[in-house]
């Protein structure tokens, strides 16, 4: 049988990590350093890395491939950068300053907890489209849906001219109750494109049709500010694959846990803008469940920051909408939290003498001193290679030369000497406080939200989680920290797994509700109608992807809240359409032992009326080719033939440097149980195992710490 591959690609601040699986499901890694100026470049180096460790050319495996996937910060890196396009607003004549004014939420939305205190001496974001480039139309629809006042295109063109005048690049059209009559929207479009033909417009019917202006506007404006950016992007991917031989459109990773074609996410870019973290969510919830292991919460520790996510009951938490740099999105994402901790963060003296680390990165370029790229700066990973958690001669299998002799020097120059402490002790507390800052995370993350963790295993992953996770993984309290024997690149396996996916919502604001008790069944053909819609244009974009509408699931669920509150529940239930009023009282019922769940036994409300505010249809196929992963069978068990020497750590415990066993991980077999301390080495991760530590190896290969 002629060799077939699958590639998966995820580009991350640091490094682009690329996985190639042939037919039989072996898979074969590579990482290579990012290329920020040229992004593609570095997707394309990273492949041809992975291609020869299996002895393959760049060109041998794309032209014989039948998938590529890839997860990008291409749009996460442009709202960091503010790099996005110029982007005008269209909006109904009267409420120019909604993005301004942000529904006064925009005034705390993403501060830290330390900085909500502060809040009246912090600054409010400034909004994504400034208002010289807000222009109102006349026109007006009321919360029925009926057109009190016509869309006045006379307003409409005076207003676009105004606006490429001054210097608009793209369109964002955002009025009033459009979600429940888009007729205004869509003829602004057809105008603009008449006018503009290459215009990039965005309307925000079509995008997000959901109720609140302000959440529905920005995230209109950000799709809009961020699609030439992907686009470029997208179009360099295409022509260097193209190049190198691989004749299918490419797959973009979307925040929702799914793929879908790049020429479909060339119009919806705002749905890439947490790619790559999900990846390594939706991997480590197939390794769950072939371990048995439902509740799980994955750690992500690359280069440049620390993602944390959450398996609950052997599915991803989903957020409806999301938060990144301040700006509020109203896209479902597969929830993934944040901080800037990783291998590249800064380890610096503060201005009071004390050691800090991070957030900032100095990401590949110059990236950590021992990289000896010219970097100056001192990081955790410098640190890391002065205690022996990373052995230099096994950094990335022998490919890349680091040196521990550079490091020293950085950390004594910058943070031992000024400090009046030992290089072993500052790299020491450059480790102990990242460890610490990202398990603080993780409390963040699971016990303020009313999650135990010692009710969950750790999946850590990434290049430098398992370097870090035996530390910060007890200090938590999980139950055992699983490493996947792919971790260096566990976000690309993840990607590669994934399924097409697509996630629409739809506001159908109606009381369910009454006063008296009883249910309100008035809207119920207008939701079965809209819901029909929805599926419809699930299997279609199913379809579009090149996936099989018959094999698409469907889910369907609900936003609903009591009557004056400003939050809502997300309530699933049953797919089969037409609902009927059964339907609707065992929703009613949902609703009120949800809310019971989430606020305390009692909280819910039986007099209460009860809102139904949005619909919502999830929809997930899988791909034409399946990835394997695990078909690498492991040896029988018996560790001492992975025996490669003694190598001197530092001891948490003893505050010394002392001998200890170095292990190859590829040569662990099932069954093997590694004491600590020890250090357990592979291409592109290294695991040190401290004090009353051990490793086990399962039959799937992943390796797991117990303690």
């Amino acid at each position: 049988m002629a060799n077939q591959f699958i590639v998966a690609t995820d580009t991350g601040g640091t490094f682009v990590d690329a996985v190639i699986w042939d037919h039989s499901g072996k898979a074969f890694i590579g990482k290579s350093a990012s290329t920020t100026d040229n992004p593609p470049e570095g997707v394309l180096r990273a492949i041809e890395v992975a291609a020869r460790s299996g002895g393959f050319t760049l060109e041998e495996v794309l032209r014989s491939a039948t998938m590529l996937n890839n997860g990008t910060t291409v749009t996460t890196n442009a709202m960091i950068e503010r790099k996005g396009a110029a982007t005008g607003l269209l909006t109904t004549m009267g409420f120019e300053d909604t993005l301004a004014i942000k529904r006064v939420i925009g005034r705390t939305i993403g501060l830290d907890e330390a900085q909500l205190y502060d809040y009246k001496n912090a600054d409010p974001p400034s909004p994504i489209v400034p208002l010289e480039r807000v222009r109102g139309v006349i026109e007006r629809i009321d919360s029925r849906g009926d057109v009190v006042v016509p869309l006045n295109e006379a307003s409409l063109t005076h207003a676009l001219l105004e606006l490429v005048e001054n210097g608009t690049e793209v369109l964002a059209i955002c009025f009033l109750w459009s979600f429940l009559n888009p007729s205004h929207e869509k003829r602004a479009a057809e105008i603009a494109k008449s006018l503009y033909p290459d215009l990039f417009v965005v309307t925000s019917s079509e995008l997000v049709p959901v109720i609140r202006e302000y959440e529905r506007a920005n995230t209109t404006v950000i799709n809009a500010y961020l699609g030439p950016v992907f686009k470029q992007y997208a179009e360099g991917i295409r022509d260097q694959i193209a190049v190198a031989g691989y004749p299918n459109e490419p797959l973009i990773m979307q925040s929702i846990g799914g793929l879908a074609p790049a020429k479909e996410i060339e119009l919806t870019p705002i749905n890439t803008l947490f790619s790559g973290p999900v990846g390594g969510v939706i991997a480590s919830q197939k390794m769950g469940q072939s371990l048995g292991e439902l509740n799980l919460i994955t750690t992500d520790m690359g280069g440049t920051s620390f993602d944390v996510g959450i398996i609950l009951n052997g599915s991803p938490l989903v957020a409806p909408q999301t938060v990144i740099e301040r700006q509020l999105v109203a896209i479902p994402t597969v929830e993934v939290v944040t901080v800037g901790a990783g291998g590249g963060s800064a380890a610096f003296v503060s201005e009071l003498g004390t050691l800090s680390v991070g957030p900032q990165s100095m990401g590949s370029q110059p990236g950590p001193v021992c990289y000896g790229r010219g970097g100056k700066t001192p990081t955790v990973t410098d640190a890391d290679v002065i205690l022996g958690y990373i052995d230099s001669e096994h950094f990335l299998g022998g490919a890349m030369s680091i040196s521990r002799e550079l490091a020293i020097e950085a950390v004594e120059n910058q943070i031992a000497g000024p400090m009046g402490i030992s290089v072993e002790e500052a790299a020491a507390g450059i480790y102990q406080i990242v460890n610490a800052h990202m398990a603080d995370l993780i409390r963040r993350v699971t016990v303020e939200r009313g999650y135990d963790p010692r009710d969950f295993s750790l999946v850590a992953f990434g290049g430098c989680g398992p370097t870090h996770c035996t530390a910060y993984g007890p200090d938590v309290g999980v139950a055992q920290v699983i490493i996947p024997v792919e971790a260096t690149v566990f976000s690309a396996v993840g990607i590669g797994q994934s399924e097409f996916r697509h996630s629409l919502v739809h506001s159908l604001p109606h009381e369910i509700r009454k006063i008296d008790g009883s249910l309100a069944l008035d809207f119920l053909d207008e939701m079965n109608e809209v819901l029909d819609s929805m599926q419809q244009k699930c299997r279609s974009l199913i379809d579009d992807d090149g996936g099989d509408p018959g094999l698409a699931r469907l889910v369907i669920s609900a936003d609903m809240r009591y009557h004056n509150q400003i939050h809502e529940l997300n309530i699933s239930m049953p797919g089969d359409l037409p609902l009927n009023e059964g339907v609707i009282s065992d929703l009613v019922d949902s609703f009120e032992k949800q809310y019971d769940f989430r606020y305390g036994s009692g909280a819910s409300s039986p007099s209460s009326r009860i809102e139904l505010i949005n619909v919502r249809v999830d929809s997930s196929a899988p791909t034409q080719v399946k990835a394997l992963t695990g078909a690498d069978k492991r040896m029988p068990g018996d560790y001492k033939r992975a025996f490669l020497g003694i190598k001197e750590i530092f001891r948490l415990s003893s505050r010394n440097f002392e001998p200890a066993p170095l292990y190859k991980a590829e040569l662990l077999g099932v069954g093997d149980v590694v004491p600590g301390p020890a250090l357990i080495v592979s291409y592109g991760m290294t695991i040190p195992l401290h004090d009353g530590q051990t490793l086990a190896v399962e039959e799937g290969g992943q390796f797991v710490v117990r303690y």
